[in-house]
Parts: C-alpha cells; sequence; structure tokens
C-alpha cells in the first residue's frame, strides 16, 4: 500500500509542477520539471521504484521487473494522481 500512495503522490506533484510552470509561461519550466522529477525519483525510488508514468510500469512489466499483480494498480494510481493535479492546476 505504501508504494501505491509513494506513486499517488508523486505523480502528483509532478504533473502539478508541469502544470503550474506551463500555465504561468516561466521560461524556466525545463528546470523545474527537471528538478521536481529527479527529488521525486530520489524519495520514491526504495519505495515504489519511482514509476510516476504508465509507460515506464508498462515497460517494466514487459522486462519483467513487475508482477502482472501490480501493473494495473500502478496504472491507477498513476492515473489518478496525474487527475488530481490536472484538477488542481
Amino acid at each position: 500500500m505504501t508504494r501505491y500512495l509513494t506513486e499517488l503522490i508523486g505523480t502528483f506533484f509532478l504533473v502539478f509542477a508541469i502544470g503550474t510552470t506551463a500555465v504561468a509561461e516561466l521560461s524556466h519550466t525545463p528546470i523545474v520539471i527537471g528538478c521536481t522529477l529527479t527529488v521525486l525519483v530520489y524519495l520514491g525510488g526504495r519505495i515504489s521504484g519511482a514509476h510516476y508514468n504508465p509507460a515506464v510500469s508498462i515497460a517494466l512489466f514487459l522486462r519483467g521487473s513487475l508482477e502482472k499483480s501490480c501493473l494495473l494498480p500502478y496504472i491507477g494510481v498513476v492515473l489518478r494522481g496525474a487527475w488530481l493535479a490536472a484538477t488542481a492546476v
């Protein structure tokens, strides 16, 4: 359960950072996104693997690093976190 919560929170902050900097049309948007992703991967990597993207989860599943029973929950929480952030933006 902790890894799914980590994915939800991490995805929320990543999409929120992307959305708020894009809406504000800041010139340093790529730096903000890169720094946010770096911090999130550093913090969540040991807990959940820090996927934060359904494509990453699918790639890890195809590679054999993610169990089939974990694939749909990972995709679900990532999509939910992105939706929450997009709603907040």
